[in-house]
């Protein structure tokens, strides 16, 4: 009974004006205030609840080699930053054209046009080189080896010679590779100049540790793999940023290499390596696809303990060196060179709930793959759109206090105040990862005490970001064929999560319908924004000045509160 007056009293609030000055919405506000059994709290007073300034940790796309530099991603109006996926060669289709290092038939040639070419493409379209990726060897480095149908421990498996990716053996010449590396740098140095080289980053591998889709040597064939890579690098810019892409922590491998050998993750026993025999890195990252299947992967609480941790903290852990994440994307299925993404407003929630956690614990870098497409942000670009303005302000700490009147629903938010403590603004979201199915708005009060002294008016308006302006969720709400399987006289396709996009989830009719009816939801790109209110800094329950609001969050919503005080 409770819920359904919840939910009532709710509608009639969110259709109704919300000015303070409304003597029947300040009823209504106070009935849900009454109602209110969470709330989200932060203190701008306290100088120790300051966590640092929120910092753009989500501005650099990755692009494998077949990247289209026109492609634009949601960048929000800033440089367009790339990180550049097997720029050497060694392509699973084994086109040489791509290749930096070539057999001519008498003896090896480098090629490393190959690879400017690619990097002038992406200047030429506006886009800034964050990081160069030395990944998949150039096929060249394969000949001599003999390939094996079993493991013998000495010879390579067939089955490895063309990877998922394509190249995943180690060089077969590690003084070759050396001198080819610094030759590989060189070139760059005189092309593009040492400073602009220098501007950029380096990352030996991608994912070494996922095999044998990006590595079928060893452990410690990598680590001295790495090794001689990083020596090779700084012997012609010293001071060149390098590190390394591994899986996470938790990660527990099945595959049987040419040793008959299983092994996991590489990265924390790579910490330990590098620290023991002083190999330099600058950084080093993990993947991280949390599937929409699988709760435990949307527990970030139980992700950050079990996947990050055990790098991030361990006490070999370079201090000078950053902890990152280079591939991301919420999905529901991984495929064999690719993946299901989320594309309905589970993945803007999800996303702000990430960011709490990337911010508060100092993760400087999350690549992403696309996140744009014909006018349209994705569901996760259109929080990224709302933390964008929230860029340099001051970041607080910030609580959740009470039991959700949902079960399953996590609340929280970001908070943050700029210098002048005049703006404050505020992200809050409510995901639940038990429970996909939208469920019914949750009443969230706001809490934040304040230096502006008791009665000091302020101005304040709410963005939202749900399933009533997601273009995929009003599609699927609007024709109900969406979600019924083909074989019932529906459009969806077999063993598809709902959350995907009409391309991943419906048949050639359902396509078809989405593409006629897009236009009319209009572009997926602002938030849809409240009309500004007018309300003042209150006494709180301990007497302290305060700005409190009540709101009704949607499910699987993401609310941006900005607040601004005269």
């Amino acid at each position: 009974m409770k819920t359904a007056k919840l939910l009532l009293l709710v509608m009639i609030y969110m259709t109704s004006s919300c000015t303070t000055s409304n003597p029947k919405n300040n009823q209504l506000a106070q009935q849900l205030n009454n109602l209110t059994s969470i709330s989200v709290n932060a203190d701008f007073t306290d100088p120790s609840s300051q966590l640092g300034n929120i910092y753009d940790f989500f501005d650099v796309s990755v692009r494998t080699e077949t990247g289209n530099p026109k492609g634009v991603p949601a960048h929000f109006g800033r440089k367009k930053l790339v990180s550049t996926v097997r720029m050497l060669g060694g392509w699973r289709n084994q086109d040489l054209n791509g290749d930096t290092y070539l057999w001519n038939g008498e003896k090896y040639v480098y090629n490393f046009s190959a690879a400017t070419k690619r990097i002038d493409a992406w200047l030429a379209q506006d886009w800034d080189i964050f990081q160069i990726v030395l990944d998949n060897p150039p096929w060249a480095f394969q000949r001599g080896y003999t390939f094996v149908n079993k493991a013998d421990g000495q010879h390579y498996l067939a089955k490895d010679r063309v990877g998922v990716y394509g190249n995943g053996l180690p060089p077969n010449d590690a003084l070759a590779w050396q001198k080819y590396m610094q030759a590989f740098i060189r070139h760059l140095v005189n092309r593009y100049g040492k400073e602009q080289v220098l501007a950029w980053r380096f990352r030996v591998g991608s994912e070494i540790d996922t095999r044998p889709q990006h590595w079928a040597g060893t452990q410690q064939q990598f680590f001295d793999h790495y090794q001689n890579t990083v020596a090779a690098v700084h012997a012609v810019l010293p001071k060149a940023k390098i590190g390394a892409h591994f899986r996470e922590g938790s990660f527990k491998s099945q595959y049987l290499d040419y040793t008959k050998n299983k092994e996991n993750s590489y990265a924390v026993p790579f910490v330990e390596w590098a620290k023991q025999h002083n190999v330099h890195y600058d950084f080093i990252a993990i993947s991280y696809y949390p599937h929409i299947t699988k709760s435990h992967e949307l527990d970030l609480t139980h992700v950050y303990q079990y996947d990050i941790a055990p790098i991030k903290h361990h006490p070999d852990f370079n201090p000078n060196a950053g902890f990152e994440i280079h591939e991301f994307k919420f999905i529901s299925a991984m495929l064999k060179a690719g993946f299901v993404s989320v594309s309905t407003s589970h993945a803007s929630s999800f996303f702000a709930m990430f960011a709490k956690m990337m911010l508060e614990n100092n993760i400087r870098e999350v690549f992403q793959w696309g996140n744009h497409t014909n006018g349209h942000y994705s569901a996760d670009a259109m929080t990224q759109l709302a933390l964008h303005s929230m860029l340099g302000n001051q970041h607080f700490n910030s609580y959740t206090q009470g039991i959700s009147n949902i079960a399953g629903n996590q609340i929280g938010g970001i908070f943050s105040q700029s210098v002048s403590q005049n703006n404050i603004d505020i992200l809050l979201y409510n995901f639940n990862k038990e429970n996909t199915a939208y469920l019914a708005p949750e009443v969230v009060s706001v809490a934040a005490k304040v230096s502006q002294p008791i009665g000091t008016e302020f101005s304040y308006r709410i963005g939202k970001i749900n399933r009533f302006n997601n273009t995929l969720d009003q599609f699927y709400a609007e024709f109900p064929q969406s979600q019924q399987l083909e074989k019932n006289g529906g459009w969806r396709l077999e063993n598809i999560h709902p959350s995907a996009s009409a391309n991943k989830l419906l048949n050639r009719s359902g396509q078809q319908v989405f593409a006629n009816h897009q236009h009319k939801y209009g572009k997926q790109n602002a938030l849809n924004w409240s009309q500004w209110q007018q309300a003042k800094v209150v006494k709180d329950e301990n007497g302290n000045a305060s700005i409190l609001l009540n709101t009704a969050m949607e499910s699987f919503g993401v609310q941006k509160l900005e607040i601004r005080f005269e």
